[in-house]
């Protein structure tokens, strides 16, 4: 202890003298350089031989830039390219294809789903479960969602979460394969800030060339809504659509047409203008491959229901007026997208397109009692939690197991587009032929992975960050089955394990270890919890700690594979284990909001 005492005194000592010199070097050479600004020297002073400030004032400065400045900087770096790492999908093997395509595919139509939560489509118990009612008698996937639930059942079909709550910073994620700045509202559309990653229409562009070196692909947004909140034109004119049409164009294509809900006209009067730009483009080009998406606004709260929708065609579904109106927009909804595949079947490009279908965010009808409704400041899997829809008639449908998430949408669709140049060397599979570099590129650059390939195995569970709406009131990291929460307002963490607890009623960190008989049988409590408290105000505090959080990234046991610690066939989840990650969680996340921040080129003071 005597020893350890004396070398910290030294450690002290030198830190005071070398502060000490700092101050008079810098003194020293800022006192030169004012003289010789405001003085004129003889000339001897100026003789580079014969003046010492002259002649160490190079290394001075290259010592000290290092010291004070450099070493900070390549340190911070290379901390945050270890969260880019950590924030990455899996490796994919991609010899190894999850999924069977039989043909090649020609068209991407992404459809995007307002506020559809993974039981609402297909449409199961768990919905009526989580708000304690009981669904009508003839209330089924088949009687809401014909269609939908039809193409989930015949569709490479998954659940995803979502990059945020917030529609418009969902969409960057989605069409862009990025993750959305935690601050309120859209900031990503500033002019100052970039896009860090190319987007879908950009990336089509450059990749899918015709023989003429011309791109192979038309790309366009089309919307019903308008599209002035919140600067979502600029945000889709940043992701380099070649089109985009919304509800302004609707006025000038048919008149003023009265809104329904909260952000324009009805769904269904932007069809005559969708086909309008599909008809145009295959007449001019009949080779030409598009890139169609459609937001769909229609299941926004509230919830409306058509202007010249009639009384016997009102569904109930559930005997609460607020769901109810829900499932009824979503039965509409449903029949609005069965006119879409119908036209694509009448213009013989339904055999030749790959539909996606997902959705923005979910929604919240105070699940499980929380008095909870809808997204604002809401940090649940309800919220969080998507569909995700792979259909082409060519795709052999089947159900995948795996912790995606909508950034993982546009390596997939590169994956299939890319395995769809040339006719299947493996005619059993046409993703066996897809060209392993440059599919291995697109994987390498973005944070995702395509969902048609096998994760190369005995690799740590991926870290995931979400956004809660409108940006930055909760920040949630995940490494499945734990999940972090940070409440930006209250500055309070919150811990959950989602494979014995998915309802997240057990925050783990408000356990308290001297009453045993207050923690479910699956919890393993005994361990100190005084650390917690030091996470108090660190989120605040801007000042980036590269050496804490340097050892923190660094330690093996934050990247333990879950089959490795908390495992769900355990007997009993270690309390001192999620602390320890939530620990270190907490540090990868704030580390993670930095990285952000810089590839955006984002300035906190914008």
């Amino acid at each position: 202890m005597i020893v350890l005492r004396q070398s910290q005194a030294h450690k002290h000592q030198r830190n005071g003298h070398l502060k000490t010199v700092k101050i008079l070097a810098t003194c020293l050479i800022f006192t030169y350089l004012l003289t010789i600004l405001f003085f004129r020297l003889p000339e001897q002073y100026t003789n580079l031989s014969s003046n010492m400030v002259l002649i160490y004032f190079s290394k001075l400065v290259t010592y000290y830039w290092r010291k004070i400045f450099l070493v900070p900087i390549q340190m911070e770096q290379a901390v945050l390219n270890r969260v880019a790492q950590l924030i990455r999908a899996p490796a994919a093997d991609i010899s190894r294809p999850s999924a069977t395509l039989k043909r090649p595919i020609k068209h991407v139509f992404i459809i995007v789903l307002e506020s559809i939560r993974t039981d609402a489509v297909p449409l199961n118990e768990s919905l009526a479960n989580a708000v304690n009612l009981n669904f009508t008698f003839n209330t089924t996937a088949e009687t809401v969602t014909p269609l939908l639930s039809s193409l989930w059942t015949n569709s490479v079909h998954t659940i995803a979460s979502v990059a945020s709550s917030y529609t418009l910073k969902s969409l960057l994620s989605i069409f862009c394969g990025i993750y959305p700045i935690n601050v309120n509202f859209l900031k990503e559309a500033n002019p100052e800030n970039i896009l860090y990653e190319k987007c879908l229409p950009e990336l089509l562009r450059e990749i899918f060339l015709t023989n003429n070196n011309e791109p192979a692909f038309s790309s366009a947004f089309f919307t019903a809504a308008r599209d002035d909140f919140d600067h979502q034109r600029e945000i889709i004119d940043k992701m380099k659509f070649d089109t985009v049409r919304s509800a302004s164009n609707i006025y000038h294509e048919i008149g003023y047409i009265s809104d329904l809900g909260m952000f324009g006209p009805a769904d269904p009067h932007i069809l005559p203008l969708l086909w309008k730009w599909i008809d145009q483009n295959l007449a001019e080009q009949p080779t030409k491959h598009l890139m169609t998406s459609l937001l769909i606004t229609g299941t926004h709260e509230p919830f409306p229901m058509p202007h010249n929708q009639r009384q016997d065609e009102y569904y109930y579904y559930i005997d609460e007026s607020h769901i109810n109106n829900y499932l009824n927009a979503l039965h509409i909804t449903d029949k609005f997208i069965k006119e879409i595949i119908d036209g694509f079947v009448s213009r013989h490009l339904y055999d030749d397109t790959l539909f996606v279908i997902t959705s923005d965010h979910g929604y919240v009808f105070n699940d499980h009692g929380r008095e909870t409704l809808g997204l604002l400041s809401t940090p649940l899997e309800s919220a969080l939690s998507v569909p995700l829809i792979l259909h082409n008639p060519h795709l052999e449908a089947k159900q995948l197991n795996g912790q995606f998430t909508t950034m993982d949408i546009l390596p997939t669709i590169i994956d299939v587009l890319l395995s769809s140049i040339k006719s299947a060397e493996h005619p059993t599979n046409q993703l066996l032929s897809v060209p392993s570099g440059k599919l291995q590129s697109i994987l390498s650059r973005y944070e995702g992975t395509s969902v048609l390939r096998m994760p190369i195995a005995q690799q740590p569970a991926r870290h995931t960050f979400q956004l809660s709406n409108p940006g930055n009131s909760y920040i949630i990291v995940k490494q499945y089955p734990r999940k972090l929460t940070y409440d930006v307002a209250n500055d309070q963490v919150h811990l959950y394990h989602l494979g014995y607890d998915p309802l997240e009623l057990i925050d783990l960190i408000v356990l308290d270890d001297a009453i045993a008989a207050s923690h479910p049988p699956w919890v393993d409590i005994l361990c100190d919890k005084s650390r917690i408290k030091k996470w108090k105000g660190l989120w605040q505090n801007e000042k980036v700690n590269t050496d804490t959080q340097h050892n923190l990234l660094l330690e093996n046991k934050t990247f333990l594979s879950i089959e490795k610690s908390n495992a769900i066939n355990n007997s009993s989840v270690r309390l001192k284990d999620m602390l320890d990650w939530a620990d270190q969680a907490f540090e990868v996340a704030r580390l993670w909001k930095n990285l952000v921040k810089q590839r955006y080129h984002y300035n906190s003071d914008q």
